[in-house]
């Protein structure tokens, strides 16, 4: 029996890819022309529709990938090379791990040979192409994207608040357009004339809450969200005192003399998306366009907002190094704590507290302050305990069930099913023209089909065992450092305690006064 992997993915930049039920048809039927004398078992990895093929961080390629260390495949079979790999790098990685445990490999649309040295390099080639096909169909999507944004057209997305779109005709296309919605416009009048007025984010997120002002999905507004309206130039006008605004700040512009006053502007490539997360960009990477909507905040008044947004910022940086669970620390309500400190006296007082206390109000948390010292007395004496009792520390992987089988049990069942086909195979030949033929191959099915559950089952215990070694690993490098923090706890600076805390603990959780640390 030859056990054929499929992986079939449609394209994420083309509506016109094949589909993924015709890739696998495809490969089907290649693979029965070409092993033509042989069983074939086909086994199907097609859950990555939708994922872009730039990196391997795809389910169900990792599950293929799995198979292959675990021995379950002798082939795996894609309809064209660009399905499943399309960097060079990442591509030789995957093909050395087929070598070693010789899987061959297929590519239905290319046809090449991997057994001979002209396949193998006609295969990197190929893969090279298709690296750089897909860098430049990413490189002709920025630069259209970028074209669009420069000439003042909506370039798509999440819409700003306050703003609504239009479609119009210029020329022999239709473009996209920002235009102010009056009926939803005046939240961001009122966040400016909060800002504009002194308050610093926190505190108009919690007006806005006492205020019942939500946002157009119906929550109330984050610090985040309000940040991102407040530094938003699609609401400034278009004026030449916002232009030598945008030009200290080294953003690319249009030509001087569009800034008339009349219109609101638009900014593009203010923040980056990669693979796993949204980053914003520094403001020499931001192009400024004059849109076609009306502005909504003057440009003096947008810059002083900008101004403020600053000069809170600065306020808000910590000026004395203390705490050393911040960053690891949660209240009970899952919300992050920060550190207070103030002065009295000469004696410095720091407290932890709850961020959506502080920003939202005892109604959603009553956790209050906290005194550094009672929070940190605290966690420093669970430590001594697991330093003095390292047995009592484990960490704990979601597969820990008693319940599950070992690889030695399920190998020696195994052996056992594999006798037992192995019986009645040589039970059926001398008993072919007897009526009992037909449930001897019956009990062949059965245990055939037991077989196939034991080899899963094989493969999920042997994951789980590799998970251990990783866990038992991790379990030494933790107990280790908690060791180094305890015996050098007196000399070590601020920052490099708050490091090697991060480095031992996922998080700690304050349940009033009760601590409860999470490795």
């Amino acid at each position: 029996m030859l056990t054929i992997g499929i992986y079939p993915r449609k394209s994420v930049y083309r509506d016109n890819s094949d589909s993924v039920s015709v890739q696998v048809q495809l490969c089907k039927d290649y693979a029965a022309i070409i092993f033509k004398d042989q069983d074939l078992d086909f086994r199907i990895y097609d859950k990555d529709e939708g994922f872009s093929g730039k990196n391997m961080n795809r389910p169900s390629f990792q599950e293929l990938m799995e198979d292959v260390r675990n021995n379950v495949l002798d082939v795996v079979m894609v309809y064209k090379l660009d399905r499943i790999s399309r960097n060079v790098q990442e591509f030789s990685a995957m093909y050395d791990v087929f070598q070693q445990h010789n899987v061959s490999f297929v590519s239905v649309k290319e046809s090449f040979d991997t057994t001979t040295p002209m396949g193998r390099t006609v295969m990197y080639i190929l893969a090279a192409f298709a690296q750089l096909e897909r860098e430049n169909t990413s490189e002709r999507v920025t630069d259209n994207m970028k074209a669009l944004g420069a000439s003042g057209k909506w370039t798509g997305g999440k819409l700003p608040t306050g703003m609504t779109s239009v479609r119009r005709q210029i020329g022999e296309k239709e473009h996209s357009y920002l235009v102010v919605d009056k009926d939803t416009v005046w939240l961001v009048k009122k966040l400016y004339d909060l800002i504009l007025d002194g308050y610093p984010i926190t505190r108009i997120e919690r007006y806005c809450r006492d205020h019942g002002i939500k946002s157009q999905t119906g929550k109330f507004l984050n610090t985040s969200q309000i940040y991102g309206i407040l530094t938003n130039p699609v609401y400034c006008q278009n004026s030449m005192e916002a232009y030598y605004f945008f030009q200290d700040r080294g953003c690319s512009l249009p030509d001087p003399v569009l800034f008339d006053g009349t219109k609101g502007l638009i900014g593009y490539g203010k923040t980056k998306t990669d693979t796993q997360s949204q980053k914003r960009q520094n403001a020499t990477n931001w192009t400024i366009a004059i849109g076609i909507h009306d502005y909504v905040i003057p440009a003096a008044d947008w810059i002083t907002a900008q101004n403020h947004l600053g000069l809170h910022k600065m306020i808000r940086t910590a000026k004395h190094d203390c705490g050393i669970l911040k960053g690891v620390i949660r209240c009970k309500c899952g919300a992050r704590m920060d550190i207070r400190t103030y002065i009295k006296n000469g004696i410095r007082f720091s407290y932890y507290y709850c961020t959506d206390m502080a920003r939202q109000g005892k109604s959603k948390c009553n956790t209050g302050y906290i005194r550094i010292e009672e929070v940190e007395d605290a966690f420093l004496k669970q430590l001594r305990r697991i330093r003095f009792n390292p047995d009592g520390f484990k960490l704990h992987s979601d597969e820990s069930d008693g319940s599950l089988r070992s690889i030695s049990s399920i190998n020696a069942e195994l052996k056992q099913t594999q006798e037992a086909i192995d019986n009645l195979t040589n039970a059926l030949t001398a008993a072919m023209d007897s009526p009992a033929a037909s449930h001897i191959v019956t009990k062949i099915e059965e245990l055939d089909k037991t077989m196939r559950n034991l080899e899963t089952s094989l493969r999920q215990a042997q994951t789980r065992e590799r998970n251990a070694k990783t866990i038992q690993e991790t379990e030494q490098e933790i107990y280790s450092n908690i060791c180094f923090l305890l015996d050098n706890f007196d000399s070590i600076e601020y920052t490099a305690k708050n490091e090697l805390v991060r480095k031992i603990v996922k998080k700690c959780i304050l349940d009033d006064k009760t601590l409860h640390i999470i490795f």
